[in-house]
């Protein structure tokens, strides 16, 4: 589902104010393990998923370094 620059701030914002909320756990490549060490998706699989992703102020919908060209994939 593509979203306007206007949504995506709004999106963006959003997540940021909610405490403990994160977009990754609404993403299809989100590694939902508990006993893991850290926090992992298909992306990034051998390095924690990155701060400013993880907490939304990015939305992961276009390539960064490390992801191995996994992106946010929304959950059906």
């Amino acid at each position: 589902m593509a979203t306007t620059k206007e949504q995506d701030r709004n999106l963006r914002d959003a997540a940021e104010e909610l405490f403990g909320y994160s977009p990754c756990l609404h993403c299809r490549n989100f590694i939902k393990d508990v006993y893991a060490e850290g926090v992992h998706c298909r992306a990034f699989t051998d390095i924690d998923i990155p701060e400013e992703i993880f907490f939304g102020r990015n939305l992961h919908k276009d390539p960064y370094p490390g992801d191995h060209g996994i992106q946010f994939d929304p959950e059906d």
